[in-house]
């Protein structure tokens, strides 16, 4: 329970709390955290900031589960590193291929090109014999 520091009503619930650890430690190796709430008077409808209770957590000072924890994220690490130097194996496997068949079909496309200029240009003289043809014959009649 705390009081209001406005009226002095009791307020029995929190409308929200939070831990607080302060940077500097003790030098037992403690280390202090206390909770932090915010309430609201029911009376006055004030809302505050009030300390909640104190607990002592021990330093964690285990050097082998500390060693170990450092040991596994490492694998961790190396493994990913792996994993990403694998793919980027394989994509640049594929960028090749790639490049490839993209050099591959622009050499059709240029073929195709050609041929189509070809043959316009053998459609133009086919209608321009036609229209001598058909020129001469209507000169004729």
């Amino acid at each position: 329970m705390v009081s209001c520091p406005n009226c002095g009503t009791e307020v029995a619930a929190a409308i929200k709390c939070w831990i607080v650890a302060p940077t500097k430690h003790k030098t037992t190796g403690d280390m202090p955290e206390f909770r932090v709430g915010i309430f609201m008077c029911p009376k006055c409808k004030s809302k505050f900031r009030s300390k909640v209770d104190a607990t002592v957590n021990p330093a964690r000072t285990n050097l082998k589960a500390l060693a170990a924890k450092t040991l596994e994220i490492h694998e961790g690490l190396t493994q990913t590193l792996r994993n990403l130097r694998l793919k980027i194996e394989i994509l640049e496997t594929e960028r090749g291929s790639l490049l490839v068949e993209i050099d591959n079909l622009k050499k059709v496309a240029q073929a195709r090109a050609n041929f189509l200029v070809i043959e316009v240009n053998r459609l133009r003289e086919e209608l321009k014999s036609l229209r001598e043809l058909f020129g001469a014959s209507k000169k004729a009649d």
